[in-house]
């Protein structure tokens, strides 16, 4: 494989993941609207579209053993490779949570809301939300400030999904009828958490990509 052609594989490459990562986020968007609006099926597309995500994810590790098995990249080229399939797996795991709120959603829906945990749920869904929106801006922009950033933001996710588990606990405690959609609360909200963590993931190779730094397990210490 001639350099140049090799370069144009590598963008091309870099161009899939975006793609495959704005199908995500439109599943990942979708899925909470599923579940704040008690739309089944919107919750359905979801679950239908989960297929495309995985496909995407094949075609990008076909692409990414093909160009190093017959262009052998170093330094930055290998990292961006390696970097990248390492991304597309994160995506790929943002939508398998994006299919589990989704099914949340089917399994609330024709059941009394709880005004307090949808509200709790909203408050994790956005700021989930917003670090995978970040976390991909920083890998298309190449953007380490906005890695970073999306690192220290994930113990606000955590802090909101302790607080709604123990918000949980105590309404089972004092609501035996609750009991049942409070576990799909306390679900829902570990998702977002999931969506959260697999965000920083994303961010730790975008960092090792354009900096050959490995800031996994260090990342909140930034």
């Amino acid at each position: 494989m001639s350099e140049r052609h090799f370069h144009k594989e590598l963008a091309r490459l870099h161009d899939q993941i975006l793609r495959m990562a704005t199908v995500t986020e439109n599943n990942l968007d979708n899925a909470v609207k599923a579940l704040l609006t008690r739309n089944i099926a919107l919750a359905d597309e979801v679950l239908a579209r989960d297929a495309e995500i995985n496909r995407l994810e094949c075609e990008i590790n076909e692409a990414a053993l093909g160009m190093l098995a017959l262009s052998q990249p170093v330094a930055r080229d290998l990292r961006s490779i390696i970097g990248g399939n390492w991304i597309a797996r994160n995506i790929e795991r943002v939508g398998d949570q994006a299919v589990s709120i989704a099914e949340r959603g089917v399994l609330l829906a024709n059941r009394p809301e709880l005004p307090e945990m949808m509200e709790l749920l909203e408050r994790i869904a956005t700021t989930s939300q917003e670090m995978y929106h970040n976390a991909i801006a920083a890998f298309r922009n190449h953007d380490e400030k906005l890695a970073r950033y999306v690192c220290i933001s994930d113990e606000e996710v955590d802090e909101l999904d302790i607080l709604i588990l123990r918000k949980m606990i105590d309404r089972m405690i004092h609501d035996t009828p609750a009991v049942e959609r409070s576990v799909h609360g306390i679900i829902a909200s570990h998702c977002f958490e999931r969506v959260a963590d697999l965000s920083v993931n994303i961010t730790e190779s975008v960092i090792f990509i354009d900096k050959g730094e490995n800031i996994k397990h260090a990342c909140q210490k930034f």
